[in-house]
């Protein structure tokens, strides 16, 4: 037996799903099966034009037909929509980890929250800082030496 869901909740799972949230994700968010999820989805798919009584035929084609010139707008198009939601980027790799890494990072993160252990997030964090310090030092270090001076180097 289906459970009927309101219109609150209809539009909530579309919200979701429009979110890129699987059906299983957004039914365990919502405390409903995930056939549910896809039964609303499907709902809120379907156009919203009145369906036709059976067994009578609309009298027009709903197309225009093949010899109506296109529909020109009074007006000019409006600026194309940005081609992101305007969300900042997620950071990337810009170097390849080794498959082995990325798996076992994997298997580290908490299914339910998407995110490492705190120790272990923290243990990678530290040994980051410690790497951009020795970058800093031997930055300032090149900076400083007189083989690095533009004026010297003339």
């Amino acid at each position: 037996m289906s459970t009927p869901i309101d219109d609150a909740t209809r539009a909530t799972v579309r919200q979701l799903a429009d979110k890129g949230m699987s059906h299983r994700a957004i039914g365990r968010q919502l405390g409903i099966h995930h056939s549910t999820v896809a039964r609303a989805l499907r709902a809120t798919d379907e156009p919203d034009a009145p369906a036709a009584e059976p067994g009578t035929e609309p009298d027009e084609p709903r197309h225009e037909p093949q010899d109506a010139p296109p529909h020109e707008p009074d007006e000019p198009d409006a600026a194309p929509p940005p081609p992101t939601s305007g969300a900042p980027r997620a950071p990337r790799l810009i170097h390849d980890l080794p498959a082995w890494l990325v798996q076992d990072l994997n298997i580290l993160v908490d299914p339910f929250t998407g995110r490492l252990p705190e120790p272990v997030a923290r243990a990678i964090h530290t040994a980051a800082e410690q790497r951009r310090a020795t970058w800093r030092a031997n930055a300032v270090r090149r900076a400083s030496h007189p083989s690095h001076d533009t004026a010297t180097a003339q």
